[in-house]
């Protein structure tokens, strides 16, 4: 077959290729009487009518020199050779279950061949029977598809994968779960609710602010912003504001962009009298400037949240969706005499795994808590400060643990019995019989059998990170793991202290599960 024009044409048979006009000149010798040499006229070899002419003489020639190529018989496995019957020199006709031109590939054929299973399914040989008849295959699908060639969509919402309370819808071999704002995860099985830290001082003073402060007593009283924690004691409680601010509103600044999903409000009690905030609206920001209000679902609408009906009950509302943001701003919008607020947000980490594990709701047993030693007060057991009582926020005369001994090699211990994910730590100090007590940095160990213990790395420093502790015996002291403890075990390890080693303490986390 000749193909190609000017210099490039090029005889072609089967897979190589001879230069035609070399071609030519080599058998040009043997052309019949009246035909000319290739190169005394080769421009005029190039049009369409000379290149088809030039294929049918080239062809004859081939034929005169090396005979018919069927003569061979090139066709494999019983193929038929056939030439003349096109532009090739010759095909072959091939037996079933061969193919390619020389009839040399095997065709696979069978019950899967082609296959018969839909959406990916995979296509299996089978003996079994269907009835009375042999079926020859069977059809493995893929998840999120069913039936004897996968072509039914399994409704995955039948299984109500989506729990407390998310809302399942079907998708194509798989489900969405939307969750209530307080839950997370794929199926919805993440908690997302834990306090962020205003009420227990994890928040700083800095950190909240507010449009006016409302100041009594001829300005000697000042209810400053910072004081708006949720269940605050004291004379001075809670924030009010100014008396002349017309569109008053609470600030807070998370410092890093967080999952918010709901919050806490109360109200309070100024020179005997109940103030509180029946109403509000919300806004988020994460540059401070750029205010959102958030809306009601659906609508372009600013969402008024119902607020507290005394003084001192707390009142929760949660984001559905949930607000990720740095900055979460508060606007009362109808108060009983003046805006006073006491207040908590709600929420986690980004990755959704930083809830409470256990320590200071009584999850993690009194057996799963250890330590090194014990102190006791006086000497009497009724004053033993045991490692059970290390839990965060823990009431009481002994309401702590405090080791035996101060020195480095002291540790609290906690089984968490499977190995966890463990992202957070929150620790706090306590008073012992009105000393001041407290650890002021630690480092933390981990093991999945209690016995073999890995130290916790600084990974820039490429050493024992030593995480820094408490200023007090009661704020709150939040440090963040990053990256991530994966393990059964955790020791608190106190490095420097004030009085005596005294703890309470929260490990924030999530199971492999979550």
């Amino acid at each position: 077959m000749i193909s190609g024009g000017g210099d490039s044409v090029h005889l072609i048979y089967r897979s190589s290729l001879v230069p035609a006009r070399i071609f030519l000149e080599q058998i040009s010798t043997r052309l019949p009487i009246g035909f000319r040499r290739p190169s005394e006229d080769w421009d005029q070899m190039e049009g369409k009518h000379n290149l088809e002419l030039m294929a049918v003489l080239v062809s004859q020639i081939f034929l005169m020199e090396w005979g018919d190529l069927c003569d061979s018989n090139p066709c494999k496995n019983g193929g038929i050779c056939l030439s003349g019957l096109n532009d090739d020199f010759y095909s072959c006709e091939c037996p079933e279950g061969f193919t390619d031109p020389n009839c040399s590939s095997v065709v696979e054929v069978g019950p899967c061949r082609p296959n018969p299973c839909h959406n990916g399914g995979m296509c299996e040989i089978s003996e079994a029977y269907r009835g009375d008849t042999f079926i020859g295959y069977v059809c493995k699908c893929p998840e999120g598809f069913n039936g004897i060639h996968c072509q039914h969509n399994v409704n995955e919402c039948e299984a109500e994968p989506c729990k407390n309370g998310g809302i399942c819808t079907d998708l194509v071999a798989n489900y969405s779960c939307e969750c209530p704002g307080e839950f997370m995860g794929r199926n919805c099985q993440q908690r997302c609710s834990g306090p962020l830290g205003i009420e227990g001082g994890i928040v700083s003073n800095q950190q909240i602010t507010a449009s006016s402060t409302h100041r009594a007593l001829f300005g000697l009283q000042k209810w400053y912003p910072y004081y708006a924690r949720l269940n605050k004691k004291g004379l001075v409680n809670a924030w009010t504001a100014a008396e002349n601010d017309r569109w008053p509103w609470i600030q807070i600044n998370l410092q890093k962009k967080m999952r918010v999903t709901g919050v806490i409000t109360q109200g309070a009690k100024r020179i005997g009298s109940p103030e509180y905030v029946k109403s509000y609206k919300i806004a988020y920001s994460n540059d401070g400037k750029s205010w959102t209000m958030y809306k009601v679902k659906g609508t372009n609408e600013d969402m008024v949240f119902r607020g507290n009906v005394d003084n001192n009950t707390p009142y929760a509302n949660s984001f559905t969706p949930p607000i990720k943001s740095q900055y979460v701003r508060l606007y009362p919008q109808v108060c009983r005499r003046h805006c006073t607020l006491r207040m908590e947000l709600l929420g986690c980490e980004l990755s959704g795994c930083s809830e409470p594990l256990g320590m200071k709701s009584g999850h993690i047993q009194d057996y799963q808590i250890t330590a090194s030693s014990v102190f006791r007060t006086l000497n009497m057991d009724m004053f033993a400060w045991e490692p059970r009582k290390a839990r965060l926020d823990k009431q009481g005369k002994v309401n702590a643990w405090t080791s035996g001994h101060n020195d480095q090699s002291q540790w609290l211990q906690v089984d968490l019995l499977v190995p966890t994910k463990v992202t957070g730590i929150i620790t706090q100090g306590a008073k012992d019989f009105g000393h001041v007590q407290f650890v002021g940095s630690y480092k933390l160990a981990y093991s999945n059998d209690g016995e073999h213990w890995v130290i916790y790395q600084d990974e820039k420093q490429k050493k024992d990170k030593v995480f820094q502790g408490n200023f007090d015996n009661d704020t709150h002291r939040k440090n963040v793991i990053d990256p991530p403890i994966y393990a059964r075990h955790i020791r608190i390890i106190p490095w420097s202290w004030y009085g005596r080693i005294t703890l309470r303490s929260e490990l924030l986390g999530c199971t492999e599960e979550d």
